[in-house]
């Protein structure tokens, strides 16, 4: 399938990305160790929907996860929220938290269910990754009764005291929430305050970003789809562009945390001449380039469009290698600021929580790990 966008429209439209998380974005960051206040990151992603990075419902098909059908539309979404993670995390994630309902919307042929309410997208099951069900179903294999049962469990947990996480901006009013209903994954829409919401704050990374437990019930309005396999299509493409945006931020997260961490060996004096001739300091600088490098091929590879809930199986292999790896890039560069490093004055203590925290989002690298096993297994 030929692009549309074509690779100079999608280096036009990254360069716009790029000057607006170095001008405006950077402008309202003071320094890298705090967390963007909230009446910040609020004008912040205002300024992007106006910019055009953040799809508005029944607006211009223009932003993040539009054109998914395009070869370069993967890529074109991943690379602006890594460009803008560069600069903060929690931005670039609230982008993406903001631009998958109004996907999902569309993919349901249901644009009117996000008319004048904030909505978050739920995707966090409570068993990790749903074990060997989820990849035995999204497969297309035959589910037994114990699969039924981890699935329908997983997604809407029976028992009382059982909380889904959804990591959203406080203040959201409504989100969807996928149900297995026996035969296949649907979607329902429900409002925030039947869902009993537990604010449970910012967890271990990603500051600007809180955390709210949902009360699992099943009130609120099906959405659907109706047909079992454009349903299995649906819910896997939704993985994969959530796994898509937590690689990207956390590459971009390193790159910035990469970038200090030279800063830092250039000016720190040490014996007479900056440590960035200690060859200790260059093996850590050395390791956390590399650490950048495989990343970025690995979103490169996850990225590659257009998107198919097939390619599921690679991507959260992908995912599985890239996360390890983000998180001991981020430690290598810490290293650098030797024990000031962990402290929150320098920036790269938070850097390090943020890849831990995406790192636990969506399944862990051995449950992505054991997914891929099933997988490949019953395919």
């Amino acid at each position: 399938m030929e692009s549309l966008l074509g690779n100079e429209d999608l280096k036009i439209v990254l360069g716009e990305v790029r000057r607006f998380a170095r001008g405006v974005v950077a402008a309202n960051v003071e320094r890298p160790e705090h967390a963007l206040p909230r009446p910040s990151l609020d004008m912040l992603v205002a300024e992007a929907t106006e910019a055009g990075f953040i799809p508005e419902a029944g607006g211009e098909p223009t932003g993040l996860w539009v054109d998914l059908d395009d070869p370069l539309g993967p890529t074109l979404s991943a690379r602006t929220i890594e460009t803008l993670a560069s600069v903060n995390p929690g931005i670039a994630w609230t982008c993406h938290v903001r631009a998958m309902p109004v996907w999902l919307a569309q993919r349901l042929d249901a644009p009117e269910v996000l008319e004048g309410q904030e909505t978050a997208v739920a995707l966090q099951g409570y068993h990790g990754l749903g074990r060997a069900a989820l990849p035995r179903y999204l497969a297309g294999s035959e589910l037994g009764c114990n699969d039924c049962a981890m699935l329908s469990d997983w997604l809407l947990p029976a028992q009382c005291n059982a909380r889904r996480v959804v990591h959203a901006p406080a203040g959201f009013e409504a989100v969807l929430s996928p149900y297995f209903d026996g035969e296949a994954v649907r979607w329902i829409r429900q409002p925030i305050d039947a869902l009993d919401p537990l604010p449970l704050g910012p967890t271990l990374g990603l500051d600007e970003v809180d955390a709210v437990g949902l009360a699992s019930n099943d009130a609120g309005t099906p959405l659907g789809p109706d047909d079992p396999e454009e349903a299995r299509k649906i819910f896997a493409e939704a993985l994969v562009i959530q796994s898509l945006a937590l690689v990207a931020v956390g590459l971009g997260c390193l790159r910035r945390a990469s970038a200090l961490a030279r800063e830092q060996a250039k000016t720190r004096i040490q014996g007479g001449r900056s440590i960035e001739h200690h060859p200790a300091v260059q093996s850590l600088l050395g390791s956390a380039h590399a650490a950048v490098v495989g990343a970025d091929a690995l979103l490169s590879r996850m990225a590659e469009g257009p998107l198919r809930a097939n390619r599921i199986g690679d991507v959260f292999a992908a995912r599985a290698e890239a996360h390890p790896l983000l998180c001991r890039g981020a430690t290598d560069a810490l290293q650098v600021f030797g024990g000031s490093g962990y402290m929150q004055d320098v920036g790269m203590e938070k850097a390090l929580r943020d890849t831990q925290q995406l790192r636990l989002m969506g399944g862990t690298p051995g449950e992505l790990e054991r997914f891929v096993a099933e997988w490949e297994r019953v395919r």
